[in-house]
């Protein structure tokens, strides 16, 4: 993994009313190749914070660069063309399409030479997607959902994508697939960052994770640092330290 950040806040300040900002002076380097977990209690700002990053809410100050370059103001649509892919927790696929349909509007911006080549390259990397391409994707399981949801934020082979809560609402089963899934994307090259409530299985994967709370940030550091500081732990996280236990299941879902 390389020590040089391709994904940058300084002083951000962002939310949906001027007066009253949910992200407070945010800064925050994630380096190329990292995978990054963002955790804190719930009305922590998580979710805004990515949002704001992916231009889906308001910056007030502060700045944010994509591998060098300002995208602080930029349109959503153009943080995408630049690289940055957003999957959020709800609304992620159009449910009244087919799988393909999805994946055919994903690859709109391609060259249409090279669209066909991308879907069969996704349907490779997504092989349960690949068995039923004309299944309409709201009648898909939540877990094919998500799948579908990322297959969508690839289309344009983008160097880093940022997910909010992928694993909320699935069965532990299927939570651990969509987690070996963001894991083996991440060591195909791309940095991840994610929002996630389920703490136990995030910091399974995570080379770091960043606390929040009151919309800054308090704590970040390894896994097993985390782990390892009780206090932390117990304030923050709504976890247990008890025989190496990083979450327990009560603790891992009152988490947002």
């Amino acid at each position: 993994m390389s020590s040089s950040p391709i994904l940058t806040t300084q002083g951000l300040v962002a939310g949906y009313e001027p007066d009253l900002p949910i992200i407070r002076g945010v800064d925050i380097s994630v380096a190329k190749g990292e995978l990054v977990v963002l955790l804190g209690p719930n009305g922590a700002g998580k979710s805004t914070l990515v949002k704001a990053i992916a231009g889906l809410v308001p910056v007030f100050s502060g700045s944010m660069m994509l591998d060098g370059r300002d995208i602080t103001h930029v349109a959503p649509h153009r943080k995408v063309a630049e690289g940055l892919a957003f999957v959020p927790q709800t609304e992620n696929v159009f449910a009244t399409m087919t799988i393909l349909e999805n994946l055919q509007i994903a690859v709109s911006y391609l060259p249409k030479a090279k669209r066909a080549a991308k879907i069969e390259e996704l349907f490779q990397k997504f092989p349960d997607l690949a068995t039923k391409p004309s299944r309409l994707a709201g009648a898909l399981s939540g877990g094919q959902r998500q799948m579908l949801a990322v297959a969508r934020a690839l289309a344009l082979d983008p160097p880093v994508i940022i997910l909010d809560e992928p694993s909320a609402g699935l069965s532990p089963k299927i939570v651990g697939e969509v987690f070996q899934m963001l894991k083996a994307i991440n060591a195909g090259g791309v940095t991840v960052v994610l929002v996630e409530q389920n703490v136990k299985a995030a910091l399974a994967i995570a080379d770091r994770a960043v606390i929040l709370a009151e919309g800054r940030i308090r704590h970040e550091g390894t896994p097993a640092e985390l782990a390892d500081d009780p206090l932390i732990g117990r304030i923050y996280l709504g976890t247990a330290h008890a025989t190496g236990v990083v979450a327990t299941p009560s603790s891992e879902r009152s988490l947002s």
